[in-house]
């Protein structure tokens, strides 16, 4: 746990080389509003040159590089996770929940983040300790710039989108066996159609739907859904899909007014 009177300071940051992460549960909170540099749960990023631009780790060093596994991670003031100018993340069987902004964060050049069995949930509720801190609305997972592949995860009940991939010359986005579910807005925004981004990316054999009883993956998911039964209840109230199935051709979309439940 670190509650930190200290403006946008991790309780991990992997700056160069590489760090294995399993098992813990993380809970972060700090003072400040900088969820790119800082107000995260977990930063992986390289340091700052003299110039105030990221440092380029040249062969034989490493770059920064984080394999987290098996970890519950929450952030009350910022973003649950961040990889950001030219990181490598590797998730596995993690739980990312109720962070105040953003579950998972990836931007900037070269940036790669491999995510598996992983729930990402209820993400994007706002600093409600801070006077002055982020605000509600954000997504579950958001890509800026860089690679995300996302493989057999859960990304449900998230504040705004449950995935956003916004450039349309920088961005890839592979997500594919997993489940988006009652999202405050869209399930899943691709990069825009015709781009070399979106020519890149890819989405198969995913559940996409506004309403529906969530499947989690992770072990610490599970584990919180015994404690609170209402976790993975329906959802009642939610505004309906706006995509059409037609836009996701190799996907599964549940249209407003239908309910998709799966069993855990």
């Amino acid at each position: 746990v670190l509650d930190s009177k200290r403006h946008n300071e991790p309780v991990i940051r992997v700056r160069q080389g590489v760090v294995n992460i399993k098992g813990l549960k993380i809970l972060h909170s700090c003072m400040g509003t900088d969820i790119w540099n800082g107000n995260a749960a977990v930063q992986v990023q390289p340091p700052f040159g003299t110039d105030g631009a990221p440092v380029r780790i040249a062969a034989p060093s490493v770059g920064p590089t984080a394999n987290v596994s098996c970890c519950d991670i929450m952030s009350l003031s910022g973003r649950g996770f961040v990889n950001i100018d030219g990181g490598l993340s590797r998730i596995f069987n993690c739980n990312i929940h109720n962070s105040a902004a953003t579950g998972i964060y990836v931007g900037g050049a070269g940036s790669r983040a491999l995510i598996t069995q992983t729930d990402v949930v209820e993400n994007g509720n706002g600093d409600n300790r801070h006077a002055r801190g982020v605000a509600r609305g954000h997504s579950g997972v958001y890509l800026e710039q860089g690679l995300a592949k996302i493989i057999d995860c859960n990304i449900s009940k998230n504040s705004l989108t449950g995935i956003s991939a916004v450039s349309g010359e920088h961005a890839t986005l592979n997500i594919e066996q997993s489940d988006l579910i009652a999202n405050g807005s869209l399930q899943l925004e691709m990069p825009p159609i015709g781009t070399p981004s979106r020519n890149r990316s890819s989405s198969r054999d995913n559940t996409i739907a506004a309403r529906g009883t969530i499947r989690l993956r992770s072990k610490f998911g599970k584990e919180r859904a015994a404690a609170n039964a209402n976790l993975t209840s329906p959802t009642t109230a939610l505004p309906p899909l706006p995509q059409s199935p037609s836009e996701f051709p190799d996907d599964r979309v549940m249209r407003a007014g239908q309910v998709m439940v799966v069993d855990n």
